[in-house]
């Protein structure tokens, strides 16, 4: 049952973030992460060509540690799934990424900027990128943040940006409608 759950997890995650990559090695621990950007905690959402959304609930639970619930939503509004996440920073070269922690201890790393007041962009490391390019016998911490150290700038690791809006703002309230003229 536990390894069932594990699979429908991974493959909610993969819905949600494209196709990420998995490591069981963070690239820092709680007690290293930068301080959490207070802007990100609330309620967002993305929306989705097909109609469905995404909608994270984000707040504080410690100095640098962000708790994520994300819930999937399909175009009529129905709950396809809900999964918790925590997430904390860590600053390579002037990039910073998220380490997202799974409930199983498995991470995904993400980095993530401010596209307006209230709108954000996240982007996963590709796990295609890092399968081809990152030739570890033994994958520990610090190796991962050595190959992504010079790495984490450049784009061609990313999957593609997922667009969040602050539900309730002008801007989601555009998209919305947006959305609603577009037929969804």
């Amino acid at each position: 049952m536990k390894k069932q759950y594990f699979i429908i997890l991974l493959f909610l995650s993969i819905l949600f973030f494209g196709c990420p990559y998995q490591s069981d090695v963070e690239l820092c621990t709680y007690e290293e992460a930068l301080k959490t950007d207070k802007n990100l905690e609330g309620n967002w959402v993305a929306f989705h060509d097909d109609g469905s959304k995404d909608e994270l609930f984000i707040e504080k639970i410690a100095k640098s540690v962000l708790q994520v619930s994300h819930k999937e939503l399909d175009k009529n509004d129905r709950s396809k799934g809900v999964n918790k996440y925590r997430i904390y920073g860590t600053n390579l070269n002037g990039t910073i990424l998220f380490n997202i922690e799974t409930k199983e201890g498995k991470y995904l790393f993400a980095k993530y900027g401010w596209t307006g007041k209230n709108e954000f962009y996240i982007q996963t490391i590709e796990e295609e990128y890092m399968t081809k390019n990152f030739v570890v016998d033994s994958v520990t911490t610090d190796a991962l943040k050595s190959f992504l150290f010079d790495r984490a700038s450049n784009e061609d690791i990313y999957d593609d940006k997922i667009e969040f809006y602050r539900k309730d703002s002008p801007e989601y309230e555009k998209v919305k409608m947006f959305m609603k003229k577009s037929g969804f």
